[in-house]
């Protein structure tokens, strides 16, 4: 029996080890077969000292290019691993990548399998095939017309077709179980990004099936947002703006209505906007939020917003203080809602969870309705007052109260700030609060020197400026680090037996001393230390004294010094104990220099 790349499908009688890894794809699923034909992503497998062997793919019309015709897996299909030598199964994996599609989209699927076989499983003491294989190849045979079975009688292996089934609905759209087979029995094994569960939800009510609950609930659950604490910082700033607007009764309804509608609108688009970045990349609610990048640009926008509500400075799209001069109204009011929507984006409140666990897991029409159903209860205070504008009658008249509570609201725009910032990965803390002082510092320029009365061409120069700074700084603070060199931590005994033997140029630095950072970034840099291990084969050594230490203390005092920067190069050979020493801030040319002193014979 063969394979379509004409290898034996029949494992040889003397191999040590055969894995049997399943694709069961969900229902409605397919992915490509080992050897597709033409256009299409194939199925690989990949393991350690395996020879792998595909079943030939089910032939049939492409879904997306009905022209041509591929070569599928459409149901549970096994991949075999044939080991000649034993491979320690329990230390095996297998590498996995293949194209998941169904009538409506495809995505990549890359995944990794632990294969594992237990201790107390027997070595074959057959060598006929079992029942379920031969069934499995002459399905497959009767399909692809690509196979021939024989005919000697097979032994019986316990497997479940129940458990398949049970796993073909469960899970991701592939979920790859690992099977160890040493042809008596197959153990499955899930994997760490597959598991077979079957959940009991505590209120099945309130479990979505259906798309008539899910555009209920993703109304209701939209609604919901507007109080959510991600969200109601800018949706109450909105409302101070609503509260301050001017006019006669006729303009500021019209005013009224005009913003909530396209307030409204922004709601809407970023809903749309999120269904489609969903159904086409496979992300889920709030995945945007994994991403650094995003977060810290989130982070920079809400501290700005901020920044304009104590009136520093204000943005010319996105003015939300209290009588702020909106060269655009209209889309003041659009921009923010999408703001108020982007904000939304990691906040999950009561019901959401249920539909979108459904609607993601639909077509993109489906989930393209329901979440404009989920922005549409949101928008839906603000649709309200658009059709009925006498609800502004209702609110308060403006006053000098809403400037306080304009500062009020600023500060629970900077505790978002710090909840963006506590969420970014900590080696990207203090570089972002480097931009935001430099973000701070640009603002303060702009709201002094740039604002509307200025003539065009110093509000250009101005803000130009101030983006540059701001971009500058950002290249300063997360710019890829260049090859560094390796300093040696200082420990007592490893610097002791390296004295006298080999030349030691010696750094006492700490995270608290900001002249050591200045050195560190100007005159300790990768490339003048290269130079000089290269040129004089000296090993450099780091000594911290960001916390206390006893022994650091001692070799600083030892060294005629009770402060830092120091640099210290000690000889090798009789004059170790005779170094060179720099204090304070150094050139490069100085510590080159300190190298040959101590070095010259």
């Amino acid at each position: 029996m063969t394979d379509q790349e004409g290898k034996a499908l029949t494992p040889p009688v003397d191999a040590a080890t055969v894995a049997v890894l399943w694709l069961l794809p969900k229902e409605g699923y397919h992915t490509y077969a080992h050897d597709p034909g033409d256009g299409a992503m194939p199925t690989r497998i990949e393991a350690p000292g395996a020879d792998v062997r595909y079943l030939p793919g089910v032939p049939q019309a492409d879904v997306f290019e009905p022209d041509m015709t591929v070569r599928v897996y459409d149901g549970p299909t096994p991949v075999f691993l044939v080991f000649a030598q034993d491979p320690t199964p329990a230390n095996v994996e297998a590498s996995v990548s293949m194209l998941a599609c169904s009538s409506q989209n495809c995505f990549p699927v890359t995944t990794t399998v632990p294969l594992g076989v237990p201790p107390e499983s027997a070595p074959a003491s057959s060598t006929e095939r079992p029942v379920w294989l031969n069934d499995l190849f002459r399905a497959r045979s009767d399909e692809a017309g690509a196979m021939t079975t024989p005919t000697e009688k097979a032994s019986s292996v316990a497997f479940s077709s129940g458990a398949a089934k049970e796993n073909l609905n469960a899970g991701q759209p592939f979920a790859p179980i690992a099977t160890m087979s040493d042809g008596e029995s197959l153990i499955s094994v899930g994997t760490d990004d597959s598991w077979n569960f079957d959940p009991r939800p505590l209120q099945a009510s309130l479990e979505v099936q259906g798309l008539g609950k899910a555009l209920l609930f993703g109304l209701l659950a939209g609604l919901i947002l507007n109080v959510m604490p991600c969200v109601l910082p800018v949706l109450t700033l909105k409302i101070s703006t609503l509260l301050a607007a001017e006019g006669e009764e006729k303009e500021r309804k019209r005013a009224f209505r005009e913003h909530n509608i396209l307030f409204s609108a922004g709601i809407l688009t970023w809903f749309a906007a999120l269904a489609l970045l969903f159904g086409l990349a496979g992300m889920a609610w709030g995945q945007l939020f994994q991403n650094s990048a995003v977060v810290f640009v989130m982070l920079l926008l809400v501290f700005a917003l901020g920044l304009s509500m104590f009136d520093v400075f204000h943005l010319p799209v996105l003015d939300l203080r209290v009588g702020g001069s909106h060269a655009n109204p209209r889309l003041n009011a659009y921009s923010t809602g999408l703001l108020a929507t982007l904000l939304a984006t990691p906040c999950s409140g009561p019901l959401l969870g249920g539909v979108l666990g459904w609607s993601l897991m639909q077509s993109l029409p489906v989930l393209m309705t329901v979440f404009l159903a989920t922005g549409l209860g949101m928008a839906l205070p603000y649709l309200l007052m658009a059709w009925k504008p006498s609800l502004a009658n209702a609110l308060p008249r403006p006053g000098n109260w809403m400037l306080t509570f304009e500062r009020v609201l600023g500060f629970f725009l900077m505790g978002t700030a710090l909840y963006l910032l506590s969420i970014l990965p900590a080696s990207m803390q203090v570089p972002a609060l480097a931009v935001l002082l430099v973000a701070a510092a640009a603002a303060w320029v702009w709201g002094r020197w740039g604002s509307l009365r200025g003539t065009l061409l110093r509000r250009l120069l101005i803000g130009a400026g101030g983006l540059a700074a701001v971009g500058f700084s950002m290249y300063l603070s997360f710019a890829p680090a260049a090859p560094g060199v390796t300093w040696q931590p200082f420990r007592p005994d490893t610097f002791r037996s390296m004295l006298g033997k080999k030349p030691l140029l010696v750094e006492f630095t700490a995270d608290w001393c900001p002249t050591c950072k200045v050195l560190e970034r100007t005159t300790l840099t990768a490339d003048n230390l290269k130079s000089l291990v290269e040129r004089y084969d000296v090993t450099l050594v780091r000594v911290d004294l960001t916390r206390n230490d006893a022994q650091a203390q001692a070799l600083l005092r030892a060294l005629d010094s009770a402060s830092i920067p120091l640099l210290a190069v000690f000889p090798e050979g009789d004059a170790w104990g005779k170094p060179v020493v720099l204090r304070d801030i150094y050139t490069a040319g100085q510590m080159e220099e300190a190298v040959r002193q101590a070095l010259r014979p």
